[in-house]
């Protein structure tokens, strides 16, 4: 048993000084006797002054000087050490930053999913609560991209365990230092607080940061390891880029480094729009980095670069890169020949590139598919029926990705009964202000699902736009030939503004974002719901769901947060009448500095030793705790009171 405070020894004076009230206290009784009794009056009288004599069979003064000593005891405020159970307010900080999601051991035989770090902080914490004192309060507190208070001041062992149980990894920027003032926030008016840290490593510089502050409340780390040696290799950057205009000769470049402590061997595997490009392998050395890079790749919207080892830090063993492209769009014109249309495509400073075609829209010579061209387009335009190649193959793939934008078609002409001309509120079709029909014909055909009416002539549509699959299309249903439309000073504005819809249609790269941090997007005015659909990478694998942003007063804020799981994201873009629209990709890696798994690294002459010392050897099974004993000694003192009362009331002193 100990004691946490000696001023109460003070109240032991009480002791003496009741003995010494009995010592000169006289007693007599009155009575009659004879007169021959007098001398031993005398003798009793003798006898009573004898200060010894009074300590004698005196039940009450025993059971008054064990008050005193009770009281005296009780005021030095006894305790004792136990495992666990400690009484007072607990702040528990659980690390979820991205290094708990790294394996802190294997699967066996490679067959069971490994265990994360995460899990067994889960695994400690629920062994702790399960362990905790009767009168123990406890709140939560989650690190992450900022830290969030999950229970506050909880006792119940149940919803303790439900919380903790429902945590997961966030791969944004950790807020270590917030985590660490917040926790010393709570606890700065109470005396008897603690705070516990469950994590992978002690945040050094955020220690230093908290007892520079003047906390007072002691921070005890709870260390969550890995067992084994620790390896990982990250891909740190990744990029790709046209040596030429043309992009006809691509390179990428790579940054590999080795986290672990021993030499390793990295095979990296390109890919582009999901193929195979090229392999490479690095050999690092320990706490290493090396630069890798790839000549002559093809043409891809989306390149990605793997590792393909299996380390135990997943997010980064993957990274992704988008083409960068020139303003001017590469166009490609299959035709069998129009002037008019080659102009007004070249003044909107796109690269035109032509194929001929045979004057019945034949397949060309002996009926051959021709070669795709050498740089991918960015947009296709037809001048006339679809030729039979671009149903099949590799056209029929190019056509499939790629904004189409087709004159004329295969339906049947018929003359036009009225002249009545409606124009539609579309990109399009914007600053337009024809009266007169395009051309003396249309085609009949029957529109497709997608497609939505923008230009029509005698209630009959001339012309119709929509997105099939994510990617635009544009019909106009009458040939350029049958009428004086090229001839008319709106003809250049019709093909700027087909041109650039059909551009803004294809898919953006927005770059590279940590997850949850803020990026703008460009929005257009019209955009009526926006989501966010994981397309490859870490998301992918997890099973992640579509995450839809949610407009701000009716309108979407070009200031949006990134989804905050790593890997290739697809920015879905819908229209009011329910078409969609331009598409972004971004890629989501999480927290560099995370990559490590370690906390942050103390700066040179920073003042983080002295906090490493607060640092608890203690476990949830091995930490010790004061059990208050005043209660006891209270409960014993006044249990003697009452029986010091009844023998008052019997008027016995002597038992």
């Amino acid at each position: 048993m100990e004691f946490a405070s000696w001023a109460g020894l003070w109240f032991g004076l009480a002791l003496p000084a009741i003995v010494v009230m009995y010592l000169f206290k006289r007693k007599y009784a009155d009575m009659l006797v004879p007169s021959h009794m007098l001398w031993n009056r005398v003798l009793r009288n003798m006898e009573a002054n004898r200060p010894w004599q009074k300590l004698q069979n005196r039940l009450l003064l025993w059971l008054q000087l064990l008050v005193a000593a009770l009281l005296t005891v009780a005021l030095m405020l006894p305790f004792v050490w136990v495992q666990g159970g400690f009484q007072g307010h607990t702040v528990i900080i659980m690390d979820t930053s991205a290094s708990m999601s790294a394996a802190a051991e294997a699967g066996e035989n490679g067959e069971a999913e490994p265990v994360s770090r995460l899990d067994r902080m889960k695994e400690r914490l629920s062994e702790y609560i399960g362990n905790k004192g009767v009168d123990e309060e406890i709140t939560l507190l989650q690190l992450g991209g900022k830290p969030e208070v999950l229970m506050s001041r909880e006792s119940d062992k149940d919803k303790l365990r439900r919380a903790v149980s429902g945590i997961s990894p966030d791969y944004g920027s950790a807020a270590y230092r917030e985590t660490l003032s917040l926790a010393s926030a709570l606890t700065r008016s109470d005396s008897g607080a603690r705070i516990m840290l469950f994590s992978d490593s002690p945040w050094n510089e955020a220690f230093a940061d908290v007892n520079n502050a003047g906390s007072e409340t002691p921070v005890e780390y709870v260390p969550v390891e890995a067992e084994g040696e620790v390896r990982n290799t990250a891909i740190e950057q990744f990029g790709v880029k046209s040596n030429d205009h043309t992009q006809a000769s691509i390179a990428g470049v790579a940054v590999v480094k080795n986290f672990g402590s021993v030499e390793t061997k990295a095979t990296l595997n390109l890919y582009g729009d999901g193929e195979l490009l090229a392999t490479k392998t690095a050999v690092l050395r320990e706490q290493s980095k090396s630069t890798v890079t790839f000549e002559d790749l093809p043409g891809a919207d989306v390149y990605r670069l793997a590792v393909e080892e299996t380390d135990v830090y997943a997010p980064d063993d993957e990274a992704f890169a988008f083409l960068e492209r020139a303003d001017s769009p590469n166009v490609l014109l299959l035709s069998t020949g129009n002037l008019f249309l080659e102009k007004a495509v070249q003044l909107t400073g796109a690269r035109l590139s032509r194929m001929q075609l045979p004057a019945e829209g034949g397949d060309g010579a002996e009926g051959k598919a021709p070669s795709l061209p050498e740089r991918r387009p960015d947009l296709i335009i037809v001048d006339g029926p679809l030729p039979e190649f671009a149903r099949e193959g590799e056209w029929a793939v190019l056509f499939k990705e790629t904004p189409l934008w087709n004159w004329g078609g295969r339906g049947n002409k018929f003359r036009l009964a009225s002249s009545d001309v409606v124009i539609g509120e579309h990109p399009v079709t914007r600053y337009l202000t024809m009266a007169d029909p395009p051309a003396g014909q249309l085609r009949k055909t029957e529109l497709p699902v997608w497609a939505k009416p923008i230009w029509t002539v005698g209630g009959l549509p001339a012309a119709y736009a929509g997105t099939e699959n994510g990617v635009p299309r544009l019909v106009f249903l009458f040939d350029l030939q049958d009428g004086d439309l090229p001839l008319r000073p709106e003809f250049p504005i019709l093909v700027k503004n087909a041109v650039d819809w059909l551009k803004a249609g294809g898919t953006a790269g927005l770059g590279r974002a940590v997850a949850g941090s803020e990026l703008e997007i460009p929005f257009t005015a019209d955009t009526a719901r926006a989501v966010w659909t994981p397309l490859e990478g870490y998301a992918a694998r997890q099973g992640s769901g579509e995450i839809p942003i949610s407009p701000e007063r009716g309108e979407f804020s070009a200031n949006q947060q990134a989804p905050g799981i790593p890997g290739l994201w697809r920015l879905r873009v819908f229209a009011n009448d329910g078409a969609e629209g331009p598409g972004f990709l971004l890629e989501v890696t999480a927290d560099p500095a995370e990559s490590s798994l370690r906390g942050p690294v103390l700066s040179a002459g920073g003042a983080g030793t002295a906090s490493q010392g607060k640092e608890a050897e203690a476990r949830p099974e091995q930490s010790k705790t004061p059990y208050s004993l005043v209660y006891l000694a209270v409960i014993l003192a006044i249990a003697v009171i009452l029986t010091e009362w009844g023998v008052y009331r019997r008027g016995r002193s002597i038992s």
